[in-house]
């Protein structure tokens, strides 16, 4: 159900069975489908625009959507559906930062995205943070690291620690509900990581309001 006027561009992370075989149609064309009769029986927001720069016409139906594949084992398609609203969206950064920079580095930079984002993203945000991996992989894993529930942690406990620390500076920050004032300004940070160059280290930190919207199915 719609909890905003802004119900989102459609963002998919789909991790499909080796074993699966498509009859019927096009598996990319389902899913396009699948948006344009949810947006419009949802009577949802149609938020994209067909050219970025341009022309920018609404498409009218929400397509086309983003798709994130993996190949995984199986015989089984594993669709989560995260509808991205555009105003968090657009509070989102990449820094590739060096190694030198350290523990307290990535600290500094999500915070102060944070704070530069001040009630833009409508607070109580989730925060994800990517880590590692390339220019172009690090923002996928901030925005994967959305997908976890508020209340869980990273596994490495070192990461676990630096999820609560950040967040612990980010309320200290006062933004507040929906940029107000308060002591809640965002109700978790949720790190990804992957391994990376010896001569880099991307961060990324992709923003996601109070309205974080999933939905999964596995078929």
């Amino acid at each position: 159900m719609p909890i905003c006027q802004d119900t989102g561009f459609a963002v998919f992370f789909i991790e499909m069975g080796e074993d699966v075989r498509i009859t019927g149609g096009g598996f990319e064309e389902a899913i396009y489908e699948g948006v344009r009769q949810g947006y419009r029986e949802g009577y949802l927001r149609k938020s994209i625009v067909d050219d970025p720069l341009f022309e920018r016409k609404n498409t009218k139906d929400n397509t086309p959507p983003i798709i994130h594949l993996r190949l995984v084992p199986g015989d089984r398609i594993k669709i989560v559906f995260a509808p991205k609203g555009g105003g968090s969206e657009n509070m989102s950064e990449v820094k590739m930062m060096v190694p030198a920079d350290g523990e307290e580095g990535v600290k500094r930079f999500v915070v102060d995205r944070v704070r530069r984002s001040g009630g833009n993203p409508c607070p109580p945000v989730i925060v994800g943070v990517g880590i590692g991996g390339t220019f172009e992989h690090v923002a996928y894993l901030a925005k994967k690291a959305l997908l976890r529930p508020v209340d869980s942690h990273h596994p490495d406990p070192r990461f676990a620690k630096l999820e609560d620390e950040i967040l612990e500076e980010i309320n200290k920050l006062g933004i507040g509900p929906m940029g107000l004032g308060g002591r809640t300004t965002a109700l978790a940070v949720h790190i990804e990581t992957h391994p990376c160059h010896i001569a880099s280290m991307p961060v990324a930190v992709n923003m996601q309001c109070h309205a974080a919207r999933h939905k999964e199915a596995i078929i």
